[in-house]
């Protein structure tokens, strides 16, 4: 499910904007991101680029952690569709 618009999942082009693995998190095949004006841009222009609208794919949360501002960013964990069943 992972778009790859130009070539590069949305995972991939985060990694690019600067976010290392140990920033994401996922639940299942959900992506989730830190809250910020870089993976709001990043995320933004993957929605326009592939079509979606970004309040459709993207949920803002809290983390339960620390009650930080998250991104949840449905079916964008590219790992969960290497996987084999």
């Amino acid at each position: 499910m992972a778009n790859m618009a130009n070539g590069k999942s949305l995972m991939q082009r985060l990694v690019d904007a600067g976010l290392t693995s140990k920033q994401m998190d996922h639940h299942y095949s959900d992506l989730y991101v830190p809250k910020t004006a870089v993976t709001k841009r990043v995320i933004e222009e993957w929605c326009a680029e592939n079509g979606y609208r970004f309040d459709h794919f993207v949920k803002p949360f809290k983390s339960n952690f620390d009650g930080s501002p998250w991104y949840d960013v449905a079916f964008q964990y590219d790992p969960a569709f290497q996987e084999t069943i």
